[in-house]
């Protein structure tokens, strides 16, 4: 097998100028600064130095900046949020702080000075949190909390904030405000002469905020309500009818299109919540200018709720994987072995691969779409109608077991594991490439290995244990399409009996537990690409550590047959990737030809099974034959096993088709063209 030299790792790495190059010296910041803050700091740098041009790198300052001004406005907005509390709840605080307003004149005693001091310090943010909040309780107050707390208007600037309550006060109601709003922010989008409307769950610029109020002295006021024709195609509308880029749109998605995000609820306006509370009811002053809480609710429309939608944060995806392509260089420049071994091999292909990868289109605007970004109900009901695409399908929160808090879950999983002197098969990357790439070991070795968590340039992987954890499938794959795999397995084990599956050691050993499983492995282990064995389609679920997965997106018949005559080496298709967190499921069809990718920081640990629909018996089939025809390019030997998954898919399917069920198979020419492959595949076996 032919791998790229490593000088040419070495000549693909950027320049970068002196003064960013790491130094042995101290940082004298993280002197003064909390473990997690120098930490912070540390990861900060870390990305900056693995930018490969100083725009991307002002780009991260900018986001930077931006996300530890919205952190120090949080903080006095919940400070001054506490000290409403401190004040209502506390009669000696209450009373403390009226003797202090008193004495304020008077300097401390001696003995009292540091505890004054510091509720000097206190009082100060919190009068200036309490001031920034004055202009936003008005807002609510006209507009409502929901509205107020959807936008994030707590995160903003004591400026914009002022803004908001001049022109909440000119167009008191939400519904005609945003009619405005709107018509300001599509000429935005068609002029190219003016700043775009950006991709956030609250794109209104100060500019919207004075147009709004420019046109609310006109009589009639000039703008009508839009439409969804009258907007940009990579526009829509959000739950209150604001404008906003498709991915913060509602609506469902189609086969064809990743429907919409919602934005999580922001912390800091969950933490006052209650401190706005009490501005939703006019004050006895300002009832005839404003409108009520009730008002609003009256006059909003209901819209679906999209809280477990997975966010497609493609600034952290970049840079995870620019943090790996980084690790491999450097691990490339370390490796002195002349001997091929199956991790060289594997992280030279990983490395090409992750070079031309790209982030994949969510947007059916913009042409094929190739990933998912679902809430359950959505995944569900793709995984059910059987409607035909490629894009993979990514949820969260859809896992019904939880780990306990308290204790990392690679810790809590060895405890469910139990006997701990059973052996499992461990893959090596140091192996050479002309043996095999498992060593059997003992779990007991693996638990102390893992839990020990000490760094390794040879990190392992287990991919292949048992899962003792209940109830791992994400709640969208179990409805009845995607049960034809459990019925596989009692056709098998059972043949023509309905009882409970009763089966000899011999028929369960010629049985493999395909239906879940676990995925352990240190950080930096990386697998080449390859399809999922026997047709699968599969599912995999984050548990612990973020985990890089890869796949050839859409290919053409020709890029797929390409691969499959060369898979250890052909970088030919269009590869795209995604950064799975905890949490996170990620369900790809059958035929899939993906890969997967760390960095060395973590460890990860993932949950994953397989899944046969019965409405994509025609794709298994095909795959099938695929399979059974290039040996090399699933992960499993298939020669003892494909016909007896065919012979049982055949009969399950022709007894469905018999009781007149062809249309939940995917019709009546997805079931002859089944057959047909299916007698074509046996006479290959």
């Amino acid at each position: 097998m032919a791998h790229l030299s490593v000088p040419r790792l070495v000549d693909a790495e950027p320049s970068r100028p002196a003064e960013m190059r790491p130094n042995n010296e101290p940082d004298d910041d993280a002197i003064v600064l909390a473990p997690d803050q120098a930490s912070q700091v540390d990861r900060f740098r870390d990305e900056l130095r693995l930018c490969e041009t100083d725009t991307h790198r002002y780009d991260l300052c900018v986001q930077k900046r931006d996300e530890l001004l919205d952190q120090h406005t949080g903080l006095q907005i919940l400070v001054a949020a506490c000290e409403r509390v401190m004040s209502t709840e506390c009669p000696e605080y209450r009373r403390r702080k009226q003797t202090k307003s008193r004495d304020s004149s008077q300097p401390p005693s001696t003995n009292k000075e540091d505890d004054a001091a510091q509720w000097d310090r206190f009082f100060g943010v919190a009068t200036d949190g309490s001031k920034r909040l004055s202009s936003l309780k008005e807002v609510v107050r006209c507009w409502g909390r929901d509205v107020v707390q959807h936008y994030q208007w707590a995160s903003k600037g004591e400026k914009y904030w002022n803004q908001l309550r001049t022109t909440a006060r000119r167009v008191p109601v939400w519904e005609e405000a945003v009619v405005g709003l709107n018509w300001s922010m599509l000429q935005r989008s068609r002029d190219i002469h003016r700043r775009p409307v950006k991709a956030l769950v609250n794109p209104i610029e100060q500019a919207d905020l004075d147009s709004l109020r420019t046109w609310s002295r006109e009589d009639p006021f000039p703008c009508q309500k839009l439409t969804a024709e009258d907007l940009p195609d990579t526009f829509g509308f959000d739950k209150y009818g604001l404008m906003v880029h498709k991915e913060f749109a509602v609506g469902l998605p189609g086969p064809d299109s990743t429907g919409t995000t919602e934005a999580p609820a922001d912390v800091v306006a969950e933490v006052i919540d209650a401190f706005l509370a009490d501005a939703t009811t006019p004050t006895s002053h300002d009832q005839s200018s404003t409108c009520s809480a009730d008002d609003t609710a009256a006059t909003t429309p209901e819209a679906p709720h999209f809280l477990d939608r997975p966010m497609h944060d493609r600034m952290a995806d970049d840079t995870y994987r620019r943090r790996v392509l980084a690790e491999l260089r450097e691990k490339s420049r370390q490796h002195t072995s002349s001997q091929d071994s199956h991790g060289k091999g594997t992280d030279e292909l990983i490395y090409k691969l992750l070079e031309k990868a790209e982030q994949p289109n969510t947007d059916s605007s913009k042409g094929v779409v190739e990933a998912l970004f679902c809430t359950g109900d959505e995944a569900a009901s793709l995984a059910e109608s059987g409607s035909p695409h490629d894009a993979l399908i990514i949820t969260e929160g859809q896992q019904q077991f939880r780990w306990s808090k308290g204790d990392r879950p690679i810790a809590q999983l060895f405890r469910r594991m139990g006997f701990l002197d059973k052996s499992v098969s461990v893959q090596i990357p140091s192996r050479c490439s002309t043996a095999r790439s498992c060593e059997v070991r003992k779990l007991s070795e693996v638990r102390k290995r893992f839990l020990t968590q000490d760094e390794t340039n040879d990190p392992w992987n287990i991919l292949d244990m048992q899962n003792p954890v209940p109830q791992p499938i994400p709640s969208h794959l179990t409805g009845e399409n995607c049960q034809l795999l459990p019925q596989v397995r009692n056709v098998v084990l059972m043949e023509d009996s309905a009882e409970r599956v009763v089966a000899s050691t011999q028929e369960w050993n010629e049985w493999k537990n395909v239906l879940d499983w676990v995925l352990l492995s240190e950080g930096g282990h990386n697998t080449a690409p390859h399809m999922d064995s026997h047709g699968f389609a599969t599912w995999i679920t984050a548990q612990e550590g973020s985990i890089g997965f890869g796949w050839m997106a859409c290919p053409t018949e020709e890029e797929r047959n390409s691969w499959m005559a060369d898979p250890r080496q052909y970088t030919g298709g269009c590869w795209r990737y995604i950064i799975l967190k905890p949490g996170q499921s990620v369900f790809f069809m059958s035929g899939t030809i993906h890969f997967v990718f760390r960095v060395r920081q973590h460890q990860t640990l993932a949950l994953g099974g397989h899944v046969l629909q019965w409405t994509d018996i025609r794709r298994w089939m095909q795959v099938m034959l695929a399979q059974i025809t290039n040996s090399a390019i699933t992960n499993e030997d298939m020669r003892r096993s494909a016909p007896k998954y065919v012979l049982a898919v055949a009969k399950l399917v022709k007894a469905r088709a018999e009781e007149g069920e062809v249309e939940q198979l995917g019709g009546g020419a997805a079931v002859t063209q089944f057959f047909a492959s299916v007698k074509g595949t046996l006479a290959r076996l």
